[in-house]
Order: C-alpha cells, then sequence, then structure tokens
C-alpha cells in the first residue's frame, strides 16, 4: 500500500511538472472563484451583527438636541396611551453599546473627549397597539421642541435580517457560478494533462493497470490544485481584511469600519479550502469522465 502511495504522489508530481502553465492557471481561476463571494461573506458576517440583538427593537427612537431635557420629553411621550415604555439612552451609553457590540473598534474611539453619539429616546408600543403607531408617534414627535430627528424603527430590524440574508444568498450564488468555473477550469487542466501523458497511459493499460491506478493520479493532482487555489483564495481575503483595517485604523470611517470588523469564523475559513478541494476533484471526475 505504500509503494502504492508514492506511485500516486509521484504521478501526481509529475503531471503538475509537465504542465506548470496549465496548474497555475487553474489554480488561480480557483482562488479568484472563491475570494470574490469570500468578501462578500465578511461584509454580510458583520452587518449580521447588527440583526442579533437580544433586547427587544424599539418601535420609535427619537434624536434629541444636545441641550435638549431628555426627562421632560421622555414623560411628555408616556402620557400616549399606546406606549408601553420610553428608555432614555444617553451619548455615554450608546457610545458603550457600540464599543460592546464592536470591542475592536472601541479603541479608534477611545481618545474622543466626548462621544460622538447624541442622547435618544427608544419608544416601546405596548402589544396592543395598532399597526403603524410607531410612524404616528415619529410624525407627531418631529414637532416637539428638543427633538432633531425622529424616526419608526416598526419592521426594520426584519428588513435589515431580510437585506443581510440577501446580501449573504448573493454571495453563495456568485460562488456557486463561480466554483462551476473553477470546476471547468481544472477539468480544462486535466485534459491538457491527459494529452500530455496519453502514451504513458496507454501503455500503462497494456501493462495490465486498473482504471483507478491510472485516475487516481489526475484525481490527486486535480484535488492539490483546488486546495492551493483555495488557501491562496484564504490567504489573499485575510490579507485583504489586514490591509483595509490598517487604512481604516489609520483614516476611520464610520461605515466601513463596521464593514470590517471580524473577518471570518474558523469554520467558514476551513470551508473555502474544502470546498476548493472538492471542486478540483469534481473538474478531474468530468474530464475523465469525457476521456475513459
Amino acid at each position: 500500500m505504500a509503494l502504492k502511495f508514492r506511485y500516486v504522489f509521484g504521478e501526481a508530481w509529475s503531471i503538475a511538472r509537465s504542465g506548470p502553465r496549465q496548474t497555475l492557471v487553474a489554480i488561480g481561476l480557483v482562488a479568484l472563484a472563491l475570494y470574490v463571494p469570500g468578501v462578500l461573506l465578511v461584509v454580510s458576517g458583520n452587518l449580521a451583527q447588527f440583526a442579533v440583538s437580544e433586547r427587544e427593537a424599539p418601535s420609535a427612537v427619537l434624536t434629541l438636541e444636545q441641550t435638549a431635557d431628555a426627562n421632560a420629553l421622555a414623560q411628555r411621550a408616556s402620557s400616549d396611551p399606546r406606549i408601553a415604555r420610553v428608555e432614555i439612552v444617553s451619548g455615554a451609553a450608546a457610545l458603550e453599546r457600540f464599543r460592546r457590540v464592536y470591542p475592536d473598534l472601541g479603541t479608534a474611539l477611545a481618545g474622543l473627549k466626548e462621544s460622538p453619539f447624541p442622547p435618544t429616546l427608544e419608544i416601546f408600543l405596548r402589544a396592543t397597539a395598532p399597526a403603524g403607531s410607531g410612524s404616528e408617534i415619529a410624525a407627531a414627535a418631529r414637532a416637539w421642541p428638543g427633538v432633531e430627528m425622529a424616526e419608526t424603527e416598526e419592521g426594520l430590524d426584519r428588513r435589515f435580517r431580510d437585506a443581510v440574508n440577501l446580501l449573504r444568498g448573493i454571495g453563495l450564488f456568485l460562488g456557486a457560478v463561480l466554483a462551476l468555473a473553477a470546476i471547468l477550469s481544472v477539468a480544462s487542466a486535466i485534459r491538457l494533462a491527459l494529452d500530455l501523458h496519453r502514451e504513458e497511459i496507454e501503455i500503462m493499460r497494456l501493462m495490465g493497470a486498473t482504471e483507478t491506478a491510472v485516475r487516481a493520479p489526475f484525481w490527486l493532482h486535480a484535488s492539490f490544485e483546488g486546495l492551493a487555489g483555495g488557501l491562496l483564495a484564504l490567504g489573499l481575503l485575510y490579507g485583504t481584511y489586514l490591509l483595509v483595517g490598517r487604512a481604516l485604523h489609520r483614516s476611520p470611517h464610520p461605515v466601513l469600519n463596521l464593514l470590517w470588523a471580524h473577518f471570518l469564523g474558523w469554520r467558514t475559513s476551513l470551508l473555502i479550502p474544502l470546498s476548493a478541494t472538492v471542486a478540483g476533484f469534481l473538474g478531474s471526475v468530468i474530464s475523465l469522465g469525457k476521456r475513459n
């Protein structure tokens, strides 16, 4: 069995050396096929943190002027029978929430003398409140003195989750399309390798070699092409994450910092080279199936 493994690995290496350009092209296409959807997965994964919350989402949020009397405005809002409670969120409390959700970005705000977040009132409705109450309350509150902005949050959490799922779905769909292209590119590389080793294969068959012995080196070669492409894609993706992170550390951006706060989880990171290996193997199966 050890001799067979040495033979398979030796033949796979021989196939790779016989067509280095085709091998490098196939690896590059596999890496590209996984890098592009990987970027979308990083972005959607960071956006998903907004949708994951243990606390109840408010139905309306009133952004107050710095000089406004938050207690008086909260008491005024509480007089509405549709409202269950009103929570005052100071700028410091909003900053603390941000640091809990994004601990990696908290250091970027450590040097600020005061919170960049304005005070807000979060309004929670009663379960018996009719639909559209949040929009009506927000519209009325816009005319109150001291209220800078009033927005309804009704259905926002659901719509945001749908948007994140859509972005993730686009990434997976794009990944599937590019993975198919990667499989075909590996299949093309294997077909070229078959042409280069045609005489050697015929001699092996005349000597009684089994089809498994003939095909195994090509399977291994294609699988390693996929694995190399997957590892390259993961390396490029992490390198992009580090470069963008350094650039944003020097020049923080309120949106981009959130989109690149965290890298992929270890499960997703492991899935990239594994799926690339499977794609390479499938490419060899398709090619060898056509050539028999």
